[in-house]
């Protein structure tokens, strides 16, 4: 990817999943439900599909599996709200304990069902994993994380390679269920949000690892690093970029799909999957290899 771009890169961000109680009466859900129950994920993740013309019908809508097992909390406002974090259940890093993750229980449970459930009516999954970083955020404050990267690196690279170990089982699990695409992202550590240097000697290390642990686990399944996190992840030179040309009027999910099937194509990385409804202007893909 060309240097102009990657030095003018701007993300702007995943938009919150919020789940309108319009859009639920379309699906014939309760919003709450969409949350918790896999025919109800299951049902608007491909309303949604069919409204914005995709090809991927997109889970989970919050990272509420995580936090049930790592022991924080989602509440429920009302049952037409979608749901928000609840208090945090550490103050200090040192305090965290990272548990191993289960999937025959829960909400996790809950999503795997939903992604076959998709899978048995012929559609296409695209699952949403989040990175070490920002599965931390949901038991400790931020601040203390990025406190840690200077006061205590050696305490949170333990924690990430503990979280490491259960985001790699769960794409292994994810994968298992049917899921053609899961998506990666560590907002926490996205372009600008911390120096170069920590960067360097740790951030980008662990996604590395993190990266290398998933792509591993599935390796029959496209792994798609969030632009504002595969930015900065080649930029410190993690990685290096490959453009794959697909065939013009595609999609973006649809040239995924493509790359993978025709070329062998599985990380990819400076897309969005917010726009894989959108016709690319550039019928490019960018695989990634890392170093």
């Amino acid at each position: 990817m060309a240097k102009g771009f990657m030095e003018h890169f701007r993300c702007g961000g995943e938009p919150e999943r919020h789940i309108a109680i319009e859009l639920c009466q379309w699906a014939g859900v309760e919003v709450g439900d969409v949350y918790c129950h896999s025919e109800a994920m299951a049902a608007m993740a491909h309303t949604i599909c069919q409204l914005e013309g995709d090809v991927l019908c997109k889970l989970p809508f919050a990272t509420m599996a995580e936090a049930e097992q790592l022991g924080a909390k989602w509440n429920f406002i009302s049952d037409k709200a979608q749901p928000v974090p609840g208090a945090l259940p550490y103050e200090k890093l040192i305090e965290v304990k990272i548990p191993a993750f289960s999937f025959d229980y829960g909400l996790m449970q809950e999503n795997l069902q939903a992604i076959r459930l998709l899978r048995h009516r012929g559609e296409r999954v695209s699952y949403n994993i989040e990175g070490p970083f920002t599965l931390l955020s949901l038991l400790v404050p931020s601040r203390e994380i990025y406190k840690g990267m200077r006061a205590q690196p050696e305490l949170l690279r333990r924690l990430c390679e503990q979280l490491i170990d259960n985001i790699a089982l769960e794409a292994a699990y994810v994968a298992e269920a049917g899921a053609e695409v899961i998506s990666y992202a560590d907002p926490l550590i996205a372009c600008n949000m911390v120096s170069p240097a920590v960067y360097t000697t740790l951030c980008g290390d662990i996604i590395r690892e993190a990266l290398q642990r998933i792509t591993v686990a599935v390796p029959d399944v496209t792994v798609h690093v969030c632009s504002a996190t595969s930015a900065a992840f080649q930029r410190a030179g993690f990685c290096q970029c490959r453009p794959f040309v697909v065939p013009k009027g595609m999609c973006y999910g649809e040239a995924l799909c493509f790359a993978r099937h025709h070329a062998g194509v599985q990380l990819v990385g400076h897309g969005c999957l917010q726009h894989s409804c959108c016709q690319m202007a550039k019928p490019v893909v960018y695989e990634l290899k890392l170093c």
